[in-house]
């Protein structure tokens, strides 16, 4: 699947399970609103069986759209219940539902036959913000209306299905404060508790490395936080994501940006609706985009130990040998990289994790944001100066 059609996807998850519905009449302004944003980005169109209620509070019932994914087939969603309160109209465009909860949402991804089934029986959500687009909306007012925050959303168990296997999950908490208007805030989530059994694990991995590392089932966690800011021409984002896997180790991934153009993401958001942006014109408006850091780290939670005499009887070594000279190794293939203080640095880092599993990080953290334009420029000829001017380091179990 195209990161459009992906995009596209999400969207439509997004829209339903913080509902948006098919135009019909009397239906409270909020509706319409959320209605007309979403089809003018991606063109489909819901439908629904009945809809009661009034401007304050609405129930919708068998909702159901369907997206077309790259490959063949569809995605098809239902949503049997969807029930609105306290809608109250904010000012400005924006308007709050005090409390969405839906009921039996349901997912079909794929083509008829070898579709993935995503179920999720019951989910709410509380002081979910809902930005009107109008007929000439500026790239800010389409940048915010893409956006779907909610103060707090929580679902219960989750179910996919796929090849006759189940991957359950205990269900997605996610949170956020900030200012509804602009959807600049804090934010953070949690999808708890991914179960993958032996069955569907042993079709994952058909040689059985996994079994034989003592792991024939995997249960883990996914979830992250994020700082958004929005001055109304350009957002940065600032954000640490995990995935935190049970008796193996957690992978943590952060960064930061600032300047990215709203003018620029709003085009590429156009593209959704199956319009092609000019990234030949729209890559200048990237130049400026500043990266503040990069950083990637592993905790370890035993998988190490196990993991290093497979490593070591790949190498022809055993396990001592494979240690005692990775750092050697290291050395020698880090000394392209014409930078004598980080290969140092980097040698005794790993010998040191190897020896001892905690943590490894490696971090990018220049001594002052550093623009995309700049970032290009680097001479690929002289990575040791590179590394010195973005900052880049590698420490061990800190």
């Amino acid at each position: 699947m195209t990161l459009r059609r992906t995009a596209a996807a999400f969207a439509l998850f997004t829209a339903l399970t913080c509902p948006t519905w098919a135009a019909a009449q009397d239906v409270p302004p909020v509706v319409t609103a959320i209605l007309k944003n979403w089809e003018t980005q991606f063109k489909v169109k819901p439908t629904y069986k009945s809809i009661a209620g009034d401007a304050s509070n609405t129930t919708i019932e068998g909702v159901e759209a369907s997206l077309p994914v790259d490959g063949g087939g569809a995605m098809k969603m239902s949503v049997g219940k969807i029930e609105l309160k306290n809608i109250a109209d904010q000012g400005s465009g924006l308007y709050e539902i005090g409390q969405a909860t839906y009921s039996d949402l349901k997912m079909d991804i794929g083509a008829e036959g070898q579709a993935i089934t995503v179920s999720i029986p019951q989910s709410s959500a509380e002081s979910w913000y809902v930005k009107l687009i109008g007929d000439n909306p500026t790239p800010a007012d389409q940048f915010r209306a893409a956006m779907s925050i909610t103060r707090k959303m929580t679902s219960g168990p989750i179910t996919v299905t796929a090849a006759g296997q189940t991957i359950t999950a205990d269900g997605i908490e996610t949170a956020w404060e900030g200012d509804p208007l602009t959807g600049a805030g804090k934010s953070s989530g949690k999808i708890s508790n991914i179960a993958i059994p032996e069955t569907a694990l042993a079709m994952m991995d058909p040689t059985g490395t996994l079994k034989g590392l003592g792991y024939s089932s995997l249960s883990f966690d996914l979830g992250g936080e994020g700082t958004l800011t929005n001055d109304g021409t350009s957002f940065g984002l600032d954000f640490d994501g995990y995935y935190a896997a049970k008796d193996m180790g957690t992978v943590k991934i952060g960064g930061g940006v600032s300047g990215v153009p709203i003018a620029a993401i709003s085009e590429l958001q156009k593209a959704g609706a199956g319009k092609e942006p000019d990234m030949n014109a729209m890559m200048p408006q990237f130049m400026g985009v500043q990266v503040s850091r990069v950083v990637f780290r592993f905790e370890d939670a035993s998988i190490t130990k196990k993991l290093l005499p497979l490593i070591a009887q790949m190498q022809g070594m055993d396990e001592a040998t494979f240690v005692a000279n990775a750092g050697a190794m290291a050395q020698l293939g880090l000394a392209e990289l014409k930078n004598p203080e980080f290969t140092a640095e980097a040698v005794a880092a790993i010998g040191n994790f190897l020896k001892d599993p905690q943590s490894i990080t490696v971090s990018v953290r220049p001594p002052a944001p550093v623009p995309v334009g700049q970032l290009m420029a680097l001479d690929p000829a002289n990575p040791g100066a590179a590394i010195q001017q973005l900052g880049i380091s590698v420490k061990s179990n800190d």
